[in-house]
């Protein structure tokens, strides 16, 4: 039940992708995975530990950078949420779910 509660409580529907992307944190880069998106946020899969409220730029090639900071990270899986307003975003989250 806690576990549907958690999904019922998202602002935003989220889409699966499975994309492949790049994070940079500072000076260093990384191949991700973005497991799903939304307009507020992402959740990928990286080979990264972080703490949250860091801030790092999603790079998804030919859509762009979005920079965002992390909401949680656990077990080479990152949580994000996007600095974009979250209506700008809808756009490029329907583009990546048409990609995917």
């Amino acid at each position: 039940m806690a576990d549907a509660f958690a999904l019922n409580r998202r602002e935003h529907k989220r889409e699966s992708t499975g994309l492949q992307a790049r994070v940079t944190v500072g000076d260093a880069s990384t191949k991700c995975t973005i497991e799903d998106i939304s307009p507020g946020g992402a959740q990928i899969i990286a080979s990264l530990d972080m703490s949250k409220g860091r801030h790092l730029t999603l790079n998804l090639g030919a859509f762009g950078d979005v920079s965002a900071t992390v909401a949680w990270c656990r077990k080479g899986r990152l949580g994000l949420k996007f600095v974009a307003d979250p209506e700008i975003m809808a756009e490029l989250v329907i583009a990546l779910a048409h990609a995917g």
